[in-house]
């Protein structure tokens, strides 16, 4: 996996170095570590930075170098720079830095970690909080070949960290016999009301553990098996995961018990001005989470 790790020089930068570090250390292919400076005065800082990023994945002291590592430094506005490099290179994914800006400034301001995510065709690994080994990944899916999608690219993920896959599933208040598949259950809003009275099927799938949906010829169990199947393909281990609620409750819930170092979702583009006061179930996660979370453009 061909990895472009970014960073400025501040906490939230050099924590995305030390993150995805964990994950070249595991890659046959060469990463890129590019530093961005704002002003040409900053570009010493910036180079520091660039040389602990590459102790980082040697794993070793910081008077060390890596000679698998390419390094680039860029001057101007980060997030033009790293859309610049991605868009000359070619990269399988990307890691950069978050702070976790909450609240409605973020959807109004927007940020560099942000922009990246909308605007960039690979996958994006926004890196927050301090996590110094990826044990556990946990992709959230609500079906579908985008699901599939983000699976696989947990998997190979996984592979480098030889971390464990949970595959989870959100069980809203209505079943994928009433929404069709084509649908998200994350577009339908906890007030939007059944088009029809449940049946007796319909109702038992709402509560429905992972095991029991697998079992059935519900569109929730055959994806879940295909899901499960696309990582023992990869020989990853993994499980399969159904919550019953909210989705956003439910994912934040999961996340605060399993323990888990990295969070997998798909991602929608949106366009035009919905985007200032709109957002998916990823710009959410990243909003109610200090995990690290990895966006995989689905459409």
């Amino acid at each position: 996996m061909r990895m472009l790790l970014c960073t400025g020089g501040s906490p939230h930068g050099q924590a995305a170095l030390r993150f995805g570090a964990i994950l070249v250390r595991g890659s046959a292919e060469p990463a890129t570590l590019l530093g961005v400076a704002e002003h040409p005065e900053d570009r010493a800082g910036v180079e520091r930075a660039l040389r602990e990023g590459e102790a980082w994945l040697a794993g070793a002291p910081v008077p060390r170098t890596l000679a698998r590592a390419r390094i680039k430094v860029r001057v101007g506005q980060a997030a033009e720079q790293i859309l610049e490099e991605i868009a000359s290179g070619e990269y399988d994914l990307v890691v950069v830095g978050t702070r976790g800006r909450h609240g409605i400034t973020r959807f109004l301001l927007g940020s560099t970690a942000e922009r990246i995510t909308r605007q960039a065709e690979v996958p994006v690994l926004l890196v927050q909080g301090n996590f110094k080994a990826i044990e556990r990944i946990v992709v959230c899916t609500a079906g579908g070949e985008p699901g599939l999608a983000a699976t696989e690219l947990a998997g190979r993920v996984a592979r480098l960290a030889r971390a464990h896959v949970t595959v989870l599933h959100v069980m809203s208040q209505l079943p994928g016999s009433v929404v069709p598949p084509h649908t998200s259950p994350f577009q339908v809003m906890p007030q939007t009301p059944a088009p029809h009275e449940l049946s007796e099927t319909e109702a038992r799938d709402l509560d429905a553990t992972a095991e029991q949906l697998m079992s059935s010829d519900t569109w929730e169990g055959k994806h879940l098996r295909e899901a499960l199947a696309i990582l023992a393909d990869m020989e990853v281990p993994a499980e399969a995961r159904v919550r019953h609620g909210l989705v956003l409750d439910e994912i934040v819930d999961e996340l605060r018990e399993g323990d888990y170092a990295l969070v997998v979702v798909g991602s929608r583009p949106v366009s035009g001005w919905m985007r200032f006061l709109l957002s998916d179930v990823s710009q959410q996660i990243i909003g109610c989470t200090d995990r690290p979370v990895l966006v995989a453009r689905t459409g």
